[in-house]
């Protein structure tokens, strides 16, 4: 970290940080001792110090976030998207976008949020999110790069966050097939709580660390959800086949799925940086504990 602001705390600039995971991220940030500017684009940045109006496809707007910011944190993202296009200039281009503002500004330490659905038989958004990484890394800015895995805990509709909703409720738990996937769960506040060191681990190139909790089956997961919230609901298998032709329909159709995401979840995914943790400071918790941590 290069100065102190006018307050005498570092000032990190955040995009997404009206989401989920970002909320909890500028509350790390800011708990650290880290002033922080946030991006606003739709939803306001709850707890920002400062905040700056615009998006990652409007320049100017970025200059304004990074101007005197000592490091910049990167969550904002297309997530889902009927069109590669849209995943494309998102992602690839408002991320080079991002790191010209930041070098222009002499920013000296970025940390990129990224995927651990990063190859590129995930479609669109794994191609999108590969992309990305490259940029940051040609970029010579000194960076880190978080591959995130499954995500727990943050309160969300879909994903994870929706099986432990379901068995909070009672309702039937929909796995994709026999609900064989791998998944490797992290609890939102263990995430969030890395990135303070992250800042300070930046390096030229972007060093990788791909984040991992407990390897565990999906259909384990709903097991485990379901015991932990009373065993009230009933596990329903969704046929492969039946998602296939919904994903192919969903190019076209505004259906509750879209066209990568089956593809997505069913990739390869890299192994986890054995160093992750450690270097990075935080233990996160085990899968049974995070189960039953809070949401909101």
């Amino acid at each position: 970290m290069r100065t102190e602001g006018a307050e005498g705390r570092p000032l990190i600039a955040v995009t997404g940080g009206a989401g989920a995971l970002g909320a909890r991220v500028v509350e790390a940030l800011r708990s650290s001792g880290l002033r922080v500017r946030g991006l606003i684009h739709r939803a306001p940045v709850a707890g920002a110090d400062e905040t700056v109006r615009g998006d990652l496809l409007d320049e100017p707007s970025l200059r304004a976030l990074v101007d005197g910011a000592d490091g910049v944190v990167h969550l904002a993202a297309r997530t889902h998207a009927r069109s590669p296009r849209a995943y494309e200039r998102i992602n690839v281009g408002g991320t080079a976008a991002l790191l010209r503002a930041a070098a222009r500004g002499g920013v000296r330490s970025f940390v990129h949020v990224s995927t651990a659905a990063i190859d590129r038989s995930g479609g669109a958004y794994s191609r999108s999110k590969a992309d990305a990484e490259a940029a940051v890394a040609a970029s010579g800015l000194p960076a880190t790069v978080l591959r995130l895995p499954d995500v727990l805990g943050a309160g969300g509709r879909e994903g994870l966050d929706r099986i432990v909703a379901a068995a909070r409720a009672g309702r039937p738990m929909p796995l994709v097939g026999s609900g064989a996937v791998e998944v490797r769960p992290v609890h939102v506040d263990d995430v969030a709580a890395v990135f303070p060191r992250a800042l300070e681990l930046a390096r030229p190139g972007g060093h990788v660390y791909t984040l991992a909790g407990e390897t565990t089956t999906l259909r384990r997961f709903a097991e485990l959800a379901n015991e932990a919230y009373g065993g009230r609901s009933r596990l329903v298998n969704i046929p492969v086949g039946l998602l296939e032709l919904a994903s192919l329909a969903a190019r076209v159709l505004p259906l509750p799925l879209y066209p990568d995401q089956l593809t997505r979840l069913r990739s390869p995914r890299p192994a986890p940086s054995p160093e992750a943790w450690d270097e990075l400071g935080v233990v996160p918790r085990p899968l049974r504990d995070a189960l039953r941590s809070p949401a909101s």
